[in-house]
């Protein structure tokens, strides 16, 4: 997904317990567990190769998750009074495994166990920058920030309604004409070397 995607999954996710004991300091902190794993992104800066190789990998395994977890829950003691500890953790982590999870219905796979093992987990149901997902995201983030006395069930609608977008991707064939446009084939169409759209 999306750097804004991964942000507004983050932040329906922290509506659930977060949001409720921390306030918006906890929908902060799971916001940060939930793009960290994109810190690989950082292989960008040395080459494209680098780039392809350790992206979905060094930042979206287990290890990662947790290291990533654990700094984001000590951060959120010592500077968010965020306790118990270990309740914090387990939020983080469960921000930074969407993450990863939801990477994994693209093309191109992450790398759970790298760098002990190589299997890839893809499940290769979505096109990047499908505008139905971006829809589902920030029609979710509106009404989140519009009626905040119903977060929570905000939260889920708008968690469910993407697993059942991507339920109904697995089920049916792979879309054509108009609809292979709007689920992501327009991300082709501008000329190679368009700024951001070429860079990602």
């Amino acid at each position: 997904m999306t750097l804004p995607e991964h942000v507004i999954c983050s932040a329906m996710l922290a509506q659930f317990g977060m949001r409720q004991r921390y306030g918006w300091r906890g929908v902060a902190l799971m916001i940060f567990a939930g793009i960290a794993p994109d810190l690989d992104t950082s292989a960008k800066l040395l080459t494209d190769q680098a780039f392809w190789k350790l992206h979905h990998a060094l930042g979206h395994n287990v290890w990662a998750v947790a290291g990533l977890s654990a700094l984001g829950a000590g951060f959120g003691r010592l500077f968010g009074r965020m306790t118990p500890t270990g309740y914090v953790f387990l939020w983080c982590v469960a921000s930074s495994t969407a993450h990863c999870l939801t990477d994994a219905l693209y093309w191109w796979g992450i790398f759970p166990f790298w760098p002990v093992s190589d299997i890839e987990l893809k499940f290769d149901l979505l096109e990047y920058l499908d505008l139905i997902v971006l829809a589902i995201w920030l029609v979710g983030l509106a009404a989140l920030c519009g009626r905040r006395g119903t977060a929570t069930r905000t939260g889920a609608a708008v968690l469910i309604t993407f697993g059942l977008y991507v339920a109904l991707r697995a089920a049916l064939p792979e879309p054509t004409g108009l609809m292979k446009l709007i689920t992501g084939g327009w991300i082709y169409m501008p000329p190679q070397g368009t700024p951001v759209l070429d860079w990602w």
